[in-house]
């Protein structure tokens, strides 16, 4: 393949470039390798290769710009729906009866902040980070401790099982007898935790803990 004049006159001048330079012309290949994209339709290719190097350098200004502001558009998009996800998730818990600090939880449970984050960790107790601490989900205490069947229930799951799908299960309804009456697991224990709906929500827990670690 014949080399035009400059791309000779380039490669000849590369050995005698600084390690510095190097690093430089690495990152400006970097650079217009990732340029590329926007020049697969060959017309578009064809016409910039016309340009003289100003018009060039223009050019490729322009493009990387335009890739940059739709980056920027897709990462908003992405914020703004992890956002929206974060808002409808707190506005469940305070249908759910609102949330605890971890000292409120020690004080019902009447054990130390540092025991009540050891149970976090055991999966014992559900609870989500939240500024740097953990908030509780109200519905699982009564004054004196937790609610009828809570630890039975969250045993149930798979030790690997994340919170917000323990969660979701335990908002999920359960057909409890042939005339179709269904109950959530949280209104389960709420009403006392009889023991056969209590038999239908844990192994409901088994089952999708199972196959959510699955």
């Amino acid at each position: 393949m014949i080399k035009n004049a400059r791309t000779e006159n380039a490669l000849n001048m590369t050995p005698r470039l600084s390690e510095y330079q190097l690093n430089l012309l690495k990152r400006i290949n970097n650079l217009a390798v990732s340029l590329m994209p926007e020049f697969e339709d060959k017309n578009q290719a064809v016409n910039a290769m016309t340009l003289d190097d100003g018009s060039l350098m223009q050019l490729l200004y322009t493009v990387q710009m335009e890739q940059k502001t739709r980056a920027s558009e897709v990462e908003m998009r992405k914020v703004r729906r992890r956002r929206e996800s974060l808002e409808r998730f707190y506005t469940d818990l305070q249908k759910l009866g609102g949330t605890l600090k971890v000292n409120n939880v020690a004080d019902i449970l009447g054990i130390t902040r540092q025991a009540v984050n050891v149970r976090v960790k055991k999966n014992k107790l559900l609870a989500f980070k939240q500024n740097g601490d953990f908030i509780f989900p109200a519905f699982q205490f009564t004054d004196k401790g937790l609610i009828p069947g809570f630890e039975d229930v969250m045993n149930a799951f798979d030790e690997d099982t994340h919170p917000m799908l323990r969660l979701g299960m335990l908002k999920s309804p359960l057909v409890l007898n042939a005339n179709g009456l269904s109950k959530t697991p949280i209104q389960i224990m709420l009403d006392g935790a009889d023991p056969k709906e209590l038999s239908l929500a844990i192994r409901a827990a088994k089952l999708f803990g199972s196959h959510a670690a699955s």
